[in-house]
């Protein structure tokens, strides 16, 4: 069985059930920043069974708020996106499932030494924090970052000879495949979300508002950080079609002349590290 992360959701699949599941966090990221004096939302979780609400367990936890951004910070505590979409997601995912248990369980993810100097330390397998291979439901996780060493030469390199489509973003022009709002975008980033997606980046800077507190660290708000650099020319139609969709429509092997997308090796911001 693997288990697989995508955006904000956690993909499962197993050979007995090769249909994919998906697990989120119930509002998703704006349910989560917009949390005050309450608790964080239920997680949903997709099952062979069907679906699965997983409530906060309130007698363990406080009530909070949130009413604003994430900041950036290697902590995940103040860079909460990760935590509170991806990570606590993925761990109910598995801990809130009896199918898991007894099995062996291959948690897959994708980070690469190369992206950062906290990636760098990361081991390319390990115990899963949910694994319980000792414990008494002897569920068996590992952690497993199969493309750990490889350069991002490599990355292109096997996309190429398997034939398979450049994700959306750096078809774009992004140089990572992260959140198109990420809090870590580069002013050219948001330049060029401000062109093509006016109003995904005035929703944003209506919130900064509110907060009273921007996403830059340097207290420059989305509006003038756009202001200050030119966007990226995209020349890619179907691209900036798919990037306006909810539901993934695109082929994902190529039948033509694989093509090496504008944002590979891309030096703008635009992801966690």
């Amino acid at each position: 069985m693997t288990t697989q992360l995508r955006g904000t959701a956690i993909i499962c699949r197993t050979p007995e059930n090769p249909k994919p599941h998906f697990s989120w966090l119930d509002g998703g990221f704006e349910g989560e920043m917009l949390k005050q004096n309450s608790y964080s939302r239920a997680h949903m979780i997709e099952t062979p069974d069907g679906l699965v609400r997983l409530e906060r367990d309130t007698a363990r936890s406080q009530p909070g708020t949130r009413r604003r951004f994430p900041q950036q910070a290697a902590s995940l505590q103040t860079r909460w996106c990760s935590s509170a979409l991806k990570i606590d997601v993925g761990r109910r995912a598995l801990n809130n499932q009896a199918r898991f248990d007894g099995q062996r369980v291959l948690f897959i993810t994708g980070e690469r030494r190369e992206e950062s100097a906290n990636r760098a330390r990361y081991n390319q397998l390990e115990p899963h924090a949910c694994d319980r291979r000792q414990g008494r439901k002897a569920r068996h996780v590992d952690a497993w970052r199969p493309v750990l060493n490889w350069s991002e030469d490599q990355v292109w390199d096997a996309l190429r000879r398997h034939r398979i489509a450049a994700p959306v973003p750096y078809r774009l022009g992004w140089g990572r495949s992260s959140c198109m709002t990420c809090i870590y975008n580069s002013p050219r980033v948001w330049a060029t979300l401000a062109h093509y997606f006016p109003e995904r980046v005035q929703r944003i800077a209506d919130y900064e508002r509110e907060f009273a507190t921007t996403i830059s660290r340097a207290r420059i708000d989305v509006l003038e950080q756009a202001a200050r650099a030119s966007p990226f020319e995209i020349h890619d139609a179907e691209a900036l079609l798919q990037a306006s969709c909810h539901d993934y429509t695109l082929p994902v092997l190529t039948s033509g002349a694989w093509k090496m997308p504008a944002g590979a090796f891309g030096a703008e911001l635009c992801g966690s590290t």
